[in-house]
């Protein structure tokens, strides 16, 4: 293992996730590839993406690149796919990943079935009735936990496009995902969102080296939430329910879900009552998430096909320093320090670099201090 990859949100960072890196201290360099404003699910982080990932560094990480958007606000398929495809294009070796079971080989076995030529025409059904989780279970014939899923999702990527990746599952410590408990010993990023939104105060529970970097970017900006774009969203929606606009290519929609969020938000008032009116079997929270704000951004299904065009450099320490130089004429993805200079990439940097933008300016509006997108768009890395 000379350089390790992991994939990450740090959502807020925890003790978790050192805990992960610790074990990665063999590792020549360890890299994280972490998402930006949004994530996985369609939320706003709740810090922007330099102090999240200052954190990380500061907890033992040596180089933190942004996943772009809007692979980090994607399902898991994307996501994995992408980031995958990054790290390798980064000289990565070793992919690490927090596991509940914790069992590289029994999870390289669902991705192995998950590969297989029956599935996606069964997926494609059983997700009508069952949502993407669920068919996904159905098909295994066992459940899985979120952290598991989304391992199984990476080494599926890694097996279909043949990158030489090892996998390494690392068993998750103390809570699960989706444990409420924030004053456990190992809390969940779950629970210490929760806390933060009912007493405002999770310090005390984050690791001490990364205390002074959360505490200084609440201070300036506070912690976004997705709900204040709620008022957009219905905006959207209802001017294309009155113009009668047809469904269209927006990622992660289909004709059903649009029509269930142009109906939601005929009687909706805010962002949780629009998702509460469109949820049904058929679509996860996670994917409602999603489909609105792409529709919002205007992500197509066609910017999910590619590889990311770039990265951004958002923190790093000498040693992550020294291989983003040492690695410059073999990897191959660029990385930029800033990224105004996706300008010159070409068509696909581009398109990353408006998207980009746009996600800018939608996340500044998450935040309840002024915050403006060019503050985003200008921010400096963090080299600690």
């Amino acid at each position: 293992m000379k350089t390790a990859g992991v994939i990450c949100e740090y959502n807020p960072f925890h003790a978790g996730h050192a805990y992960l890196l610790h074990q990665l201290r063999g590792a020549g360099t360890v890299i994280c590839l972490m998402s930006g404003n949004f994530t996985q699910r369609g939320e706003a982080a709740i810090l922007p993406p330099v102090p999240r990932a200052a954190a990380a560094v500061a907890a033992g990480a040596d180089l933190v690149l942004e996943l772009p958007f809007p692979f980090a606000a994607a399902s898991a398929e994307y996501f994995a796919t992408a980031g995958v495809r990054a790290l390798a294009a980064l000289g990565a070796d070793t992919l690490a990943f927090g596991s509940e079971c914790g069992d590289t080989a029994r999870l390289s076995g669902a991705a192995e079935k998950l590969l297989s030529p029956e599935f996606l025409p069964y997926y494609r059904q059983a997700c009508k009735k069952r949502g993407s989780t669920g068919a996904i279970f159905d098909y295994l014939g066992e459940e899985f936990s979120s952290n598991d899923i989304l391992g199984i999702s990476y080494l599926r990527a890694i097996a279909k496009e043949r990158l030489p990746l090892t996998p390494m599952a690392v068993r998750r410590v103390g809570e699960g995902y989706l444990s409420g408990d924030a004053g456990a010993a190992y809390p969940s990023a779950a629970a210490l969102r929760a806390k933060l939104n009912t007493s405002g105060d999770i310090l005390p529970f984050l690791p001490e080296e990364t205390r002074d970097i959360f505490g200084a970017a609440t201070a300036r900006t506070g912690t976004a939430d997705t709900a204040r774009l709620g008022g957009a969203m219905l905006a959207v929606l209802r001017g294309y329910g009155m113009r009668k606009t047809p469904f269209s290519d927006t990622a992660e929609m289909d004709a059903g879900l649009f029509a269930r969020l142009l109906s939601s938000a005929e009687q909706a008032t805010d962002y949780e009552s629009l998702l509460a009116g469109a949820a049904c079997g058929a679509y996860t929270d996670g994917r409602i998430r999603r489909a609105l704000l792409f529709l919002l951004a205007g992500v197509k299904k066609s910017d999910l096909a590619a590889p990311p065009a770039f990265l951004q450099l958002l923190a790093a320490n000498a040693k992550g320093l020294e291989y983003l130089k040492k690695t410059r004429k073999t990897r191959t993805v660029p990385v930029l320090t800033r990224k105004a200079g996706a300008e010159k990439l070409g068509a696909a940097a581009r398109r990353e670099r408006e998207l980009a933008r746009i996600s800018d300016g939608l996340y500044a509006l998450c935040f309840p201090n002024p915050v403006t997108p060019a503050e985003l768009q200008t921010a400096v890395p963090a080299i600690i």
